[in-house]
């Protein structure tokens, strides 16, 4: 088994490697039409229960709800098919994810609060929508972001 691996042989296995790496990667990102669904079902859920009507409240619940799990199953139904390697999001992309969740949270609570201390009417769907934007827009760049750590984290990558 002496045989000797050509330099193109290997080069052209490398690129095949990390084309089904990149492969792996788009599928395990988010779609942007997920941000979307996020943001209106949490100022849904906000009017809702701002509405203080039991029924309304109910079926605001509910709605959101079904719709937080269908939307995250079929998401994750396409991911749970490859499952990429731990090291690819690496601490970086850990820290981005929860840094983005922080900053909504955060400003979408001092919203609230600000808009409640000032009488507004329905400050947790005002607030909740501004929750919303900063998600459909602020997502997709998380997301792109968290792909580009993916691929230089990747095996082969270069740095």
């Amino acid at each position: 088994m002496s045989e000797q691996v050509h330099p193109d042989e290997a080069a052209r296995a490398l690129d095949q490697i990390r084309d089904r790496q990149e492969q792996v990667i788009n599928v395990s990102v988010v779609p942007a039409w997920y941000w979307w669904l996020v943001g209106g079902l949490i100022v849904a859920l906000a009017a809702a229960v701002e509405s203080r009507e039991p029924v309304t409240i109910g079926v605001g619940v509910t709605v959101f709800v079904l719709g937080i799990l269908g939307g995250t199953g079929w998401v994750v139904r396409g991911a749970v098919r490859v499952q990429p390697r731990n090291e690819l999001l690496g601490g970086r992309g850990v820290t981005m994810i929860l840094g983005f969740v922080a900053l909504v949270l955060g400003i979408t609570l001092a919203v609230a609060f600000s808009l409640a201390a000032a009488g507004v009417s329905y400050p947790a769907t005002l607030a909740n929508l501004l929750g919303a934007i900063l998600l459909i827009v602020g997502g997709p760049m998380l997301t792109r972001t968290l792909r580009r750590v993916m691929l230089n984290n990747r095996a082969g990558a270069s740095r």
